[in-house]
This record gives C-alpha cells, sequence and structure tokens, in this order.
C-alpha cells in the first residue's frame, strides 16, 4: 500500500511536469501593412517582426500582382525583431486595379503574407457639391467626388443616423465624400471620433442587400471628416452610417421660427399692457 501511493504521487507530479502552459504563442515572423487600400502615387508602408532572428541577416520584401514580381527591397532588423520599409505605387507594374500580395521572406522556415488592395487613378472624374434635403427643415450641400460613375441622389436617413447614396457606375472607382460634422457624425462615448459604417448594396435597399466595406478616412478636421469609398461597376447604393445626424434649420426655416418666437413675444406683451393700463 505505502509503495502504491509513492507511485501515484509520483505519477501526478510527472503528469503535472508534462502538461504545457496555456499561454499566446507568438508567430515567427509576422507582417502588415499601415493600410487595406492604396491608389496610384500612394506610399506603401510595410512592417513586421521576427521573434528570433540571426545577426546581420536582413529579410526580403516582396511586393506581387497575380504572381508577377512588383518590387523588392532586402531591409535591416533592428535589435528587437522589428523592421519597416516604404514602397511608392507609382510606375508601369502599377498598371492594373485588384489584390497585392507583401510576403516577407527571412528563412524558408520564416514566411509571411498580406494582402491590400491597390486602384489606379482613372482620368476624369466629377466633383461638386449636393444639397441633401433635411426632412421638415431645409437642406445642406454636401461635397463630393466621384470617379467612375455618377451620383443620382443622397437622401438623409435621421432614424438610421445615416446617409444613403445613390449612384450609377459605368466601371469600378470611387467616391470621395466630404462629411460635414454638424449634419452626420459618429462619436464614442467620451466624445472622441467613432469610425463610420460604409456598406454597399448591389441589388436593393433591404438590409440583407447592403454588406459592409473597407473604406478610408483621408481627412480629419473640426468641420469635416472626409471619406473614400472604392465601388464596383454593379454597385448601385453606399450607405454610410454614423451615431447620431443634427439636423439644422435651413433660411427658410430659421426665418419661420425667428417669426413665431417674434410673435408670441408681442402677443404676451399686448397682453400684460392691456392688464396694467
Amino acid at each position: 500500500m505505502y509503495y502504491r501511493i509513492i507511485f501515484i504521487v509520483i505519477a501526478v507530479g510527472i503528469t503535472f511536469g508534462l502538461t504545457p502552459s496555456i499561454t499566446a504563442i507568438e508567430d515567427p515572423i509576422s507582417v502588415s501593412t499601415a493600410k487595406s487600400i492604396y491608389y496610384e502615387d500612394d506610399i506603401i508602408v510595410v512592417f513586421g517582426k521576427v521573434t528570433t532572428t540571426i545577426s546581420e541577416l536582413p529579410i526580403t520584401i516582396q511586393l506581387f500582382h497575380e504572381e508577377n514580381l512588383i518590387a523588392v527591397a532586402q531591409v535591416e532588423i533592428a535589435l528587437d525583431g522589428t523592421f519597416a520599409t516604404d514602397f511608392r505605387a507609382k510606375g508601369h507594374f502599377w498598371s492594373s486595379d485588384g489584390t497585392y500580395i507583401v510576403r516577407a521572406f527571412y528563412t524558408p522556415e520564416k514566411i509571411a503574407e498580406k494582402t491590400f488592395q491597390f486602384f489606379k487613378k482613372p482620368s476624369g472624374g466629377t466633383s461638386s457639391l449636393f444639397p441633401v434635403d433635411i426632412p421638415n427643415s431645409g437642406s445642406f450641400d454636401l461635397g463630393y467626388s466621384i470617379i467612375g460613375g455618377e451620383v443620382s441622389d443622397i437622401i438623409l436617413k435621421q432614424d438610421h443616423y445615416s446617409l444613403l447614396i445613390e449612384i450609377n457606375a459605368d466601371s469600378n472607382g470611387n467616391i470621395v465624400l466630404k462629411l460635414p460634422r454638424e449634419n452626420i457624425e459618429s462619436k464614442k462615448s467620451d466624445g472622441n471620433d467613432e469610425t463610420f459604417i460604409v456598406l454597399i448594396s448591389k441589388t436593393g435597399l433591404d438590409n440583407d442587400d447592403f454588406t459592409e466595406v473597407q473604406f478610408e478616412e483621408i481627412e480629419t478636421g473640426p468641420d469635416f471628416r472626409t471619406v473614400r469609398i472604392q465601388f464596383d461597376e454593379d454597385d448601385r447604393w453606399i450607405k454610410v452610417i454614423g451615431t447620431y445626424v443634427i439636423p439644422e434649420f435651413g433660411t427658410i426655416a430659421t426665418m419661420i421660427l425667428l417669426i413665431a418666437v417674434t410673435t408670441t413675444i408681442v402677443m404676451y406683451k399686448s397682453k400684460f399692457s392691456i392688464k396694467y393700463n
């Protein structure tokens, strides 16, 4: 009995000793890009990390499109294993829209890949202001530019805190929207900017018809937030959703409100004047 107890204790100890600890295992190599969408003449920033390095061995960064090598660079690795470099998306190699691959090669056992979308800037395009109606409260002008199509309508959806943009696309392209903060905004509970949600539909306006897509916020200021949205040739509707919309009083609405308030004040003054005279 005594030896049996000793055997059980030893067996339990060995079992616990062999049980691996549950900890996060870091990838031996990682690579990423600063953005997921790039346009012609943009700077593509590539960065990553190698967990275990070999002294003075650089990492090779390659860019591919449809198995064609677009660019290559050898990059030194910092003491902490991190690396970074950049490429300019310009030249005859950058002639096609689509998915591009970043490949980081360190050793045959340490290879990582990351994809991004690239779009050329077609010639032409339209820039303008679109008057957006505010229900029962005038309108506001929304600045936009579009390449690859035209804007048919823009509707403010107050109950959904969103803008619905109808487009006629004749090719793949993009639209840039200059969103006035006083009319549509996206904020966190602490008052900081929240990311808008962008949805695109090809077929209809039901919720199931829309798919969330990536976009870029290319400029942020005190009065406006400017976003750039990529669309395909068969896309029809774009929905930009914030956390709230703020209808402003149009000129006519403001005048009506002012007249109503003034009339009310005059009426009350007249009543008090009659009562005490």
